[in-house]
This record gives structure tokens, sequence and C-alpha cells, in this order.
């Protein structure tokens, strides 16, 4: 009985181990993400292309809730829970100031998401 204890212990913590990997995975795939879509956001505002700017600020809003489900789960890093909310706010932003054609709003803002991006990056990059 001790044995097979033993075992399912040792299939737990390699099972969650996977688990874990693909979730940082995961996570670097929405780093990538939020990385670009900002950029294209940027370059929208900047052809006054509002419906292109709104779609890229959406999926970042949507991205940085993953990204806060992500940090949440992994516990111990409730500044990076806050840090993606708070960036997730401002792509919420976003897409209300590029609906509205403001453009000078949405200009700060999303420099506003990069600028928390580097904020969060100063204390969990690297990932460990």
């Amino acid at each position: 009985m001790r044995k097979i204890i033993i075992i399912l212990g040792i299939y737990g913590v390699l099972v969650s181990g996977l688990m874990f990997a693909q979730s940082v995975d995961d996570f670097d795939a929405w780093m990538r993400t939020i990385d670009e879509k900002n950029q294209s956001v940027q370059r929208n505002i900047a052809a006054r292309n509002s419906d292109a700017a709104t779609a890229d600020a959406k999926e970042i809003q949507e991205t940085f809730k993953l990204v806060e489900g992500f940090w949440a789960k992994r516990g111990n890093a409730s500044d990076a829970v806050e840090l993606s909310q708070k960036a997730e706010q401002q792509a919420a932003q976003v897409v209300k100031s590029a609906t509205a054609k403001d453009y000078d709003a949405a200009s700060t803002l999303s420099i506003n998401i990069a600028q928390t991006c580097t904020a969060c990056h100063r204390l969990y990059r690297p990932l460990s």
C-alpha cells in the first residue's frame, strides 16, 4: 500500500509539473500577443483607424484577463494580479477612446499599458 501511495505521489508531482509548464508556455504566448497587439493599436491610432485599434484593444483586454488568472492561480503575486487588472482596465479605456475617435486619449492609454507591462516585468521577469 505504501508503494502505491508513493507512486501516486510521484505521478501527481510529474503531472502537476507538466500542467504548470504548459501554463508558462501559455503565459509566454500571451505576453507576445499583448506586445504585438499593443504595437498594432498604436499604429492603428496613428493611422486614425478606430475599428482596427478597437479590435486590437479588445484582444489585449481579453488576454490580460488570462494573465490575471495565471497570476491568481500561481499565488503569491498580488502585484502581478493588480497590474494585470490595471492593464485590462486601460485596454477597456482604449476601446472607449478609439470608438469615440479620441485618438490622443487612446494613444496615451496605449502607452500606459506598455508602462504597466514594464512595471510588472521589473517585478516578475524572468519568470521562474
